[in-house]
């Protein structure tokens, strides 16, 4: 019987990537004890300040409430590599939990043409952990909407009142953010401990971050632009 809060899809039935993914994660069985966990959320913020609130690794903790600890460790292949040691405190069936993993990150861009519409993903590979042989997966990153709003009367009336010139439209965008994990435990850690785990904590996750970015101040289209140019630069071979 499907669990309640997530919907179910058979190993060999139609992937979940053609699915309406939502806030309710989708678990697909890819095989006798592994999972995939996918969901989503749309953010009322652009792509570029999702980017800032989930590459502040060593941040990350502050935004997500299962998670103690985040971290950057000194990766072994030097240069731009990212590894990230974090751990969580949870609790499974009533007992308390903690497990800490090390994962390497890369930070992924779409071809030049594309990246203001973006393919934007941070792929996530498991390197070590006590509990899980595998834990791979990605955040990705997709522009939804774009509207002009027009600027409250409260804002209008307090930058009167500073003598400031009259407030125009500005343009707002939304971001749908889509994460995947592929979850294979270790040894006897049974995998309906830990799919019920993670399916408990993506909507939390995917929430707090939500939460996170939309504290983040309005910003003029073309601040935006300039950190796109900037950051698409400083990644150039």
């Amino acid at each position: 019987m499907p669990k309640r809060g997530a919907a179910q899809v058979r190993a060999g039935a139609t992937s979940v990537r053609s699915m309406i993914l939502g806030e309710t994660p989708v678990i697909e069985a890819t095989g006798i004890n592994s999972r995939r966990i996918s969901a989503s959320i749309v953010i009322a913020r652009p792509p570029e300040d999702v980017w800032r609130i989930l590459t502040d690794y060593d941040n990350l903790a502050q935004h997500v409430p299962n998670l103690v600890v985040s971290k950057r460790l000194e990766h072994p292949g030097g240069g731009p590599k990212i590894r990230l040691f974090q751990e969580g405190a949870q609790k499974i069936w009533g007992f308390d939990f903690s497990a800490s993993l090390v994962m390497d990150m890369e930070e992924f861009f779409g071809p030049e043409q594309e990246r203001r519409r973006l393919q934007r993903k941070i792929r996530f590979k498991l390197v070590e952990s006590m509990m899980l042989a595998r834990f791979d997966g990605e955040w990705a990153i997709q522009p939804h909407s774009r509207h002009l709003a027009q600027p409250t009367r409260a804002a209008i009336e307090a930058a009167a009142a500073r003598g400031e010139p009259p407030l125009k439209p500005i343009t707002q965008y939304s971001t749908k953010l889509i994460y995947s994990v592929n979850v294979t435990p270790r040894g006897m850690v049974p995998v309906p401990a830990i799919e019920w785990r993670v399916r408990e904590d993506v909507p939390v996750n995917l929430r707090a971050v939500k939460a996170a970015v939309e504290r983040l101040p309005l910003r003029p289209v073309e601040e935006l632009l300039a950190e796109e140019e900037a950051l698409y630069t400083s990644r150039l071979p």
